[in-house]
């Protein structure tokens, strides 16, 4: 099995990061290939734009998802965003491993899916949407951290939204959408408020999350 994982953390002493790592190691103990795309390690750059792409089309209005499809076609996109649309096409599962911001991705991540997943590469183009999608038969699951409590998420909980809903985008509105089958996450709950021994715990049971992939 071939695994990308996608992480967006800039402190590789995060609780995040240990889980990241975690994955990996359990992961390739089972025999398994892990591919990962650290994205503040790669500085990766989240505003798409005229920068993708090694050539632009005739069209006389540039649009970027225009242009996107059009470098589908030509090879046309740069060697950094091959490089990462590469490691996408090949992977069986996709993990996304980020603290949940604004009941949402870290920017940088939300760039990556914007710049990767593009139009004509992910979507669009020779492929379909869900059952059609280019990624039908692959599997992806997003592993959070959270500040709040598990109860904060609840409908009737601090922060009026339940985790579902927080996740809906992730699930349908890319996962779903481009045909992968989307996993059950894993959510650390409150990770900034809890001691060590809590935090192995949740490790152990992460550990025993990746090896049931």
């Amino acid at each position: 099995m071939n695994v990308l994982i996608v992480h967006a953390h800039e402190n590789p002493d995060s609780f995040c990061s240990a889980l990241c790592q975690t994955a990996q190691t359990t992961l390739q103990s089972e025999g398994h290939q892990v591919t990962l795309s650290d994205l503040y390690v790669d500085l990766f750059n989240p505003v798409g734009g005229k920068h993708d792409f090694t050539s632009q089309s005739d069209a006389e209005h540039y649009k970027y998802a225009s242009e996107q499809i059009h470098a589908s076609k030509q090879d046309g996109f740069t060697e950094e965003l091959r490089k990462e649309m590469d490691k996408l096409i090949a992977a069986d599962v996709l993990n996304f491993n980020f603290p949940l911001w604004w009941f949402g991705f870290p920017a940088i991540m939300k760039g990556w899916v914007d710049r990767v997943m593009a139009y004509g590469v992910a979507y669009g183009g020779d492929y379909g949407f869900r059952e059609q999608g280019r990624f039908a038969g692959k599997r992806a699951f997003v592993t959070i951290t959270t500040g709040s409590p598990a109860k904060a998420y609840q409908a009737d909980g601090a922060n009026k939204r339940s985790m579902d809903e927080i996740l809906r985008n992730a699930h349908e509105g890319i996962f779903g959408l481009v045909g992968y089958e989307v996993l059950d996450p894993f959510i650390a709950y409150g990770v900034s408020w809890i001691d060590a021994e809590a935090r192995q715990e949740i490790l152990g049971k992460y550990e025993a999350y990746i090896r049931a992939l």
